[in-house]
């Protein structure tokens, strides 16, 4: 299958209506191999926490450049057949910077981007102090990403972070501005008083002229809504981007502590993968090696 072909059968699936999308967190090539191994899902989801965290080891606070982000997200869409669909955060600078990003992420093979409203350098959304553009700047970046797409398939998406600053109802508008500059898909989240009710994610569906793609992020318990619960919403497509990252960190953490408390690998040997397992998640077959197999 060539990338035109997978991103026209991805765009049709994410903004197929009558069944729901899912989309993986994946932050380095084992993730993306696992969320491919899994089966359950329809692609896979690199965000701008995961990354920055992944290859810099550093907070989600706008220090990973276009090109760094752009980078791994080719390197982990080279090792899956799944579809990427990435965290272009603000497409690092003004409408120029989109204009490059887009061009960088088609080569890259990605299937698709969503490009936010907050300020260069931006934040997670989920941290205090999130600062956003104008509706008018926002607008116009998303006019530029769809206008130097080359391939239409490519899902232009748009996310508004004016929830959090400036309330939901500010948030629906801005992602109605973004659906006239022609975006394919508008882009939420929950956390904390940031569409923390089904009935606002309900609301944002209804009156959003383009699907939403929904973010399932574990920013608090009340908003770890169930998959059944954000369909009942209206919702048809959701990324869950950083569960794994979450609990690989939880999991190293505790594993090193382990390891530094007893200085045994005995008292966690039956609790590891067998490297066997993990070569062959990694593809060790699809290698063969000389005299493996």
């Amino acid at each position: 299958m060539t990338i035109e072909e997978k991103r026209a059968a991805f765009k049709k699936n994410m903004l197929d209506q009558d069944r729901m999308t899912l989309l993986c967190g994946a932050f380095d090539g084992i993730t993306a191999r696992v969320a491919q191994a899994a089966g359950c899902f329809d692609g896979c989801y690199m965000g701008g926490q995961a990354t920055a965290a992944s290859i810099l080891g550093v907070p989600d606070i706008g220090v990973v450049t276009g090109s760094e982000q752009t980078k791994h997200a080719g390197d982990l869409a080279s090792c899956v057949e799944l579809p990427f669909v990435i965290d272009a955060d603000t497409g690092y600078g003004n409408d120029l910077n989109v204009r490059r990003t887009m061009n960088d992420l088609e080569l890259a093979g990605i299937c698709g981007a969503h490009f936010e409203d907050q300020v260069t350098p931006k934040r997670c959304g989920g941290m205090h102090g999130v600062q956003i553009e104008t509706a008018e700047v926002f607008a116009r970046k998303i006019e530029t990403a769809v206008k130097y797409r080359r391939d239409p398939n490519f899902l232009v998406i748009a996310r508004s972070d004016a929830a959090e600053v400036v309330g939901v109802d500010e948030a629906i508008r801005r992602l109605n501005l973004a659906a006239d500059a022609g975006a394919d898909m508008g882009y939420i989240f929950s956390a904390k008083g940031v569409f923390d009710d089904l009935d606002d994610i309900k609301r944002a569906c209804d009156t959003v002229r383009i699907p939403i793609l929904y973010c399932l992020m574990e920013f608090c318990p009340e908003v770890c809504f169930t998959l059944e619960q954000l369909r009942q919403a209206g919702l048809r497509a959701v990324c869950w981007p950083n569960g794994l990252l979450m609990r690989w960190c939880r999991a190293a953490t505790d594993l090193v502590e382990q390891f530094k408390q007893t200085g045994s690998c005995l008292t966690f040997f039956d609790q590891l993968m067998p490297i066997e397992q993990c070569n062959q998640l990694l593809g060790i077959q699809d290698w063969n090696p000389p005299g493996m197999f």
